[in-house]
């Protein structure tokens, strides 16, 4: 019998122990003690062999799908994980791993950082964070924002241009991608619009290992309006009255860092720097069309790969100014590519040549 709302006989209202509730209440903004025991029944994971399999586990169980719901194939649980975080549990393990081992005098919790992975992945609000991840919406939004740090300081060892096979005149492919944001209020101007979006947008610059599965450098943000060829070189052209002195152009740029004699790959935007850039050509052999063609479709395999991420592939709405805006994006979007590279050494490799 219902009376008020309540069912006779219990101290439930609608299936829901009001004194259990309150009592399991924390003032540090946490939910209740037995969800959290739930979510966290995988947290103390120790990083052998068996890593792989818990973190599966642990990710799945954290995101909603309990033990009983991980009873299906393989396929779909890695199906699942990869929905909700973008890369496989062996690259969350050896990201995690390394991490640790960078950052030795602080305590890095599991649990966090793959709450930033979810967020790069699926780039949800503080609110819906809170509820997935049983904090309160402060301490999701500032511990993803520390942690996506984190992760982009790795970049100085997983991407770095060398080590390339020395007998390969093409060393990598090249190409930018367009990011879309919110419109820079505090810097309005046209130089911000990207022809791909149709609104505000940033362009990064990408170079991808023809050999190995690696991305070899990355640079950016710049206006989305800005020229691939302009980012290349670091400057435009007009820049300078004397061609080969190019003392105006940023010497940081990849221009300068390839070695003589060697060459990239790239699209018909980078027609004007054939010393350092080859295109495809009508003169071209059928055999070297294809190399290219097969080249610069792994590269777009990469892009995609980066898209795949919600904060890169939606429109990211942070930062209150231009500069914050870009120094956040940045962060984001450097932080996403070292867990595609991570990914792509650990069973997910790039489509071969």
């Amino acid at each position: 019998m219902i009376r008020s709302g309540k069912v006779s006989g219990s101290a439930r209202a609608n299936g829901r122990g009001h004194g259990d509730t309150r009592r399991q209440r924390r003032v540090d903004g946490r939910g209740h003690r037995n969800r959290r025991a739930r979510g966290n029944e995988h947290t103390d994971i120790t990083l052998d062999s068996n890593t792989k399999d818990s973190i599966l586990a642990y990710g799945l169980s954290s995101v909603g799908f309990g033990d009983a719901r991980q009873k299906v194939s393989k396929r779909l649980n890695m199906e699942r994980f990869r929905g909700h975080f973008g890369v496989g549990p062996k690259a969350i393990a050896a990201c995690f791993k390394d991490l640790k081992a960078m950052y030795k005098n602080e305590k890095l919790e599991l649990k966090h950082f793959m709450m930033t992975v979810c967020w790069l992945k699926l780039y949800e609000t503080g609110s819906v964070m809170a509820g997935r991840w049983d904090h309160c919406e402060d301490f999701c939004r500032n511990t993803v924002k520390g942690y996506a740090v984190k992760i982009q300081a790795l970049k100085r060892k997983k991407i770095k241009f060398c080590g390339f096979h020395q007998d390969r005149i093409y060393l990598a492919t090249i190409d930018c991608v367009h990011c879309m944001c919110n419109e820079f209020r505090t810097d309005p101007h046209s130089k911000w619009y990207s022809h791909k979006h149709n609104g505000a947008g940033v362009s990064y610059e990408i170079a991808v290992d023809v050999d190995d599965d690696r991305a070899v450098w990355t640079a950016g943000p710049y206006p989305a309006s800005t020229h691939d060829i302009t980012i290349f070189r670091g400057g435009k052209k007009e820049s300078t009255k004397q061609r080969k002195n190019e003392k105006m152009w940023d010497k940081n740029a990849l221009y300068f860092q390839i070695p003589e004699g060697k060459k990239l790959i790239g699209d018909s935007g980078y027609t004007g720097e054939p010393e350092k850039i080859s295109t495809t050509m009508k003169e071209h052999d059928a055999h070297v069309k294809e190399f290219f063609a097969r080249a610069k479709s792994r590269h777009e395999t990469f892009n995609t790969r980066l898209k795949f991420f919600g904060v890169l592939s939606g429109r990211f709405r942070h930062g209150k100014g231009a500069d914050d805006k870009l120094k956040q994006h940045k962060t984001c979007f450097e932080a996403v590519c070292v867990l595609v590279q991570y990914d792509m050494e650990n069973g997910h490799p790039l489509m071969e040549i």
